[in-house]
């Protein structure tokens, strides 16, 4: 087996969930979001063990994504979050998702669908209160009014519920954020007038379930908080305990002297300064290890930071352990986590490449095999 592996603590995402699902008012439930493949760390085991450890239901970016979750045996709600092309409706209704809803053609082709197959789909409302992305705005409140007047009249949809999506939560100035709520309000107003009662309303991503509890409602999604990251620099990090999920592993494939003046690696962008020895890894771009890392990045080898040197190729990268004179072939290698007292989380790698956490861990490719510990501690694939 190829020895570059991500670990996806399961522990560590179960003392996530019940530590986020604390902050929760009485009768709030909780969504796991489990897009981009569990935002790198594996969606059925993600989704699975989520589930276990409270949440109620899913949610994923697009109808594909729900699709593989129930066909990996997975029965929660799931709620595609994202738009989708009227040709998806089929896969929405054939694998008992809920989908979200913004355009009326969208409204008609589901519950055609629906009429078809015999069978109720549910739909959440989306509400564009800022991110001006997806959703009905308050500018089109009589848009709104005549979306409801025909959801109403739809015989195969079952309105579940509404929600919204919050711009800057994660932000030190919540401003617009008290903005958004209040326009996600009025909104909410516009439905009670049609008599219309959704069993949902939500509007909380991760950093508003942290810092602001009067945008609860009676549901909440959780997304970058559950892999054990704050959504920002900005939040604080007292309020509650967040564990990393993910760790990323490799080994040393070979070790050489490089004589000084030596270049390493493509576009001879690094020069040995002095004699030095150089440490090969098995990982490289392809993995979605940066290449942006180049010259900038550090791994951990027996608990010592050792510098990426040269340019990252797209299987391979060099790393320099001249300080480290233990360091031989098939000794361990941390990309991303802890080893002895050092550690390496994403946030670091992302202000590196000047990104955020979330594109850290979505990177990990597929051919990074995911490594699951269990609550024994015991490994399975």
């Amino acid at each position: 087996m190829r020895t570059t592996k991500a670990v996806i603590n399961l522990c560590n995402l179960d003392h996530n969930v019940k530590e986020l699902v604390k902050l929760l008012k009485p009768g709030t439930s909780f969504m796991a979001v489990v897009k981009a493949n569990a935002y790198g760390h594996g969606a059925y085991a993600v989704s699975s063990q989520a589930l276990k450890s409270g949440a109620s239901c899913l949610g994923v970016a697009t109808a594909e994504e729900g699709a593989e979750l129930r066909e990996a045996g997975i029965k929660a709600p799931i709620l595609v979050l994202g738009g989708i092309d009227i040709s998806d409706v089929e896969t929405v209704s054939q694998f008992d998702l809920d989908q979200c809803v913004f355009s009326t053609d969208l409204l008609d082709g589901l519950n055609k669908e629906g009429i078809k197959r015999g069978k109720r789909i549910n739909i959440h409302i989306k509400i564009d209160t800022g991110m001006n992305r997806i959703g009905i705005s308050r500018v089109e409140e009589f848009e709104l009014a005549r979306f409801l007047k025909e959801a109403k009249e739809l015989s195969n949809l079952r309105l579940d519920g509404i929600f919204t999506h919050f711009a800057t939560a994660d932000e030190a100035d919540r401003t617009f954020t008290r903005e958004q709520l209040e326009r996600f309000t009025e909104m909410l107003n516009i439905v009670k007038k049609h008599n219309l009662q959704p069993k949902w309303v939500h509007a909380a991503n991760s950093a508003a379930i942290l810092v602001s509890p009067d945008t609860h409602f009676n549901l909440v999604r959780a997304g970058i908080s559950m892999y054990g990251y704050y959504p920002s620099s900005e939040m604080d990090k007292t309020q509650v305990s967040l564990l990393p999920v993910m760790q990323w592993e490799t080994r040393i494939l070979c070790v050489k002297e490089v004589n000084q003046g030596e270049s390493i690696s493509y576009g001879r962008t690094f020069y040995a300064p002095t004699p030095m020895r150089i440490a090969t890894l098995p990982i490289g771009y392809a993995d979605g290890y940066k290449r942006i890392l180049s010259n900038k990045g550090h791994v951990l080898i027996a608990g010592v930071k050792a510098p990426v040197v040269g340019r990252i190729c797209m299987d391979q990268m060099m790393v320099d352990v001249t300080h480290i004179p233990q360091a031989k072939p098939n000794d361990a290698v941390i990309l991303l986590g802890m080893q002895h007292d050092a550690s390496i989380d994403a946030d670091y790698l992302a202000n590196l490449c000047d990104t955020i956490s979330y594109e850290i861990l979505t990177s990990v490719s597929v051919r990074v095999r995911r490594i699951y510990t269990t609550d024994n501690g015991a490994e399975k694939k």
